[in-house]
């Protein structure tokens, strides 16, 4: 594990450095894929720029509301660094809804936005997957293969590298395709390509949450994830007059519709 980098006399946490190039290069993945579906990618950087900003003033106000009595007694807090005091849920739904304000305020094509940042949101995703790896988060169950990483003092599979592995190769194969499929259904795909990843991996992570009968959670969230998109992606090739027994094909050539 990694969890600094030493520079100098200076040591820096791996985790928040690539949180924060997972972000910026998920951008500029997005704004690659907002070209081919001929948007402006600067709208691109300043939509998921505001998006972070608000979101990340408006997960702090959450958690100040939230546990308003712990910072009443101590008004300072209010401005420490401290990541762990931040409400993921209110910031991803302020960061949405700017982002849903933003592409309404500039008439962006709705099904071009949501393609490009779905696609880019999976090089962000990989990054993650990479700063777990480095900070033993997330981390895989006891494993004797080979290929096993230690960690936490066991032999463990590397289940964080198997999520970015995973998910880069998902990014790959859709950009081979981009080209060719239709608006609206490339953010879909992405969707589904990572749900799909999440599956498989996630049999692997250790400490998992069990639900019903011995059920992973994350597992049964991907799995829903992954049939409510596959059906959404059939529905959308209906809509299109896209004959039913290729509906869940890979998207045909631009030369052949």
């Amino acid at each position: 594990m990694i969890p600094t980098l030493q520079l100098g006399p200076v040591a820096l946490p791996t985790y928040p450095l690539l949180a924060l190039l997972g972000f910026y290069l998920g951008l500029w993945l997005a704004a690659k894929i907002a070209v081919r579906r001929q948007i402006d990618p600067d709208h691109i950087y300043n939509m998921g720029f505001y998006a972070l900003i608000g979101a990340i003033v408006a997960g702090r106000i959450g958690h100040i509301i939230l546990f308003f009595s712990a910072y009443r007694s101590d008004p300072l807090s209010i401005l420490s660094p401290n990541l762990a005091a931040f409400q993921p849920l209110v910031a991803a739904v302020t960061g949405i809804l700017i982002i849903i304000l933003y592409r309404r305020r500039n008439r962006l094509a709705g099904d071009a936005v949501f393609d490009s940042l779905a696609y880019g949101a999976l090089l962000t995703l990989a990054i993650l997957a990479l700063a777990d790896g480095l900070n033993g988060r997330h981390f895989g169950s006891p494993s004797g293969q080979f290929w096993a990483i230690e960690q936490w003092g066991e032999s463990r599979h590397p289940v964080q590298y198997y999520e970015m592995l995973g998910t880069l190769v998902v990014i790959g194969l859709l950009w081979l395709r981009s080209a060719a499929i239709k608006p609206g259904r490339l953010g879909l795909w992405a969707a589904a390509g990572y749900a799909a990843v999440r599956l498989l991996v996630d049999a692997f992570r250790d400490q998992a949450t069990i639900i019903g009968d011995g059920f992973r959670q994350s597992q049964v969230i991907a799995f829903v994830a992954l049939i409510v998109l596959l059906l959404a992606l059939y529905q959308t090739a209906q809509a299109s007059d896209t004959p039913p027994g290729v509906a869940f094909e890979w998207e045909q050539d631009v030369s052949s519709e």
